[in-house]
């Protein structure tokens, strides 16, 4: 089997049709990875999630790495690596009742925010594994969105 690195275009490629990756984060000299449903766009990384240990971890440490693979089948493989830092997208604050919508001005992160939401919206379940749609019960304003802002790609091909 032959292995060579994958040019940024195809690990580009890779990406966007991508939707399941494993985050891995690292706290007190410990790794932690889970799977994760995902957008990419805009050289972020997108997602959501409950609050837990991987938030946890990557707010201590925003550090982290998405492992995106396609197994194919005996005749080959590809594997994308993500390097970035975690950025939490936080819910919007509540408008001031006193002053008109449109006089209000939204902060860059709710920019952010909308667009998270609306890459990832494209797919079909893509709060899933994040436990819940939003808007379904499970703790007010429990659900948050995030972003991994993207530094460096990289990937591997096999093929026979």
């Amino acid at each position: 089997m032959d292995i060579r690195e994958m040019t940024q275009q195809e690990c580009t490629t890779m990406l966007k049709s991508a939707r399941l990756g494993r985050l891995a984060c690292v706290r007190d000299n410990r790794p932690y990875v889970v799977p994760i449903h995902f957008a990419f766009g805009d050289n972020f990384i997108f997602s959501f999630s409950l609050p837990g240990k991987k938030v946890e971890w990557m707010r201590e440490n925003p550090n982290v790495c998405l492992q995106v693979d396609d197994v194919g089948t005996v005749h080959g493989w590809k594997s994308v690596v993500v390097d970035g830092l975690f950025e939490d997208l936080p819910n919007p604050p509540a408008l001031d009742a006193t002053i008109p919508a449109r006089d209000q001005q939204i902060p860059a992160s709710n920019h952010d925010r909308d667009f998270a939401w609306s890459m990832l919206q494209k797919h079909s379940n893509w709060w899933e594994p994040g436990a819940l749609k939003p808007g379904e019960q499970a703790g007010s304003g429990s659900h948050l969105f995030y972003q991994i802002r993207i530094e460096a790609i990289s990937g591997r091909q096999a093929y026979r």
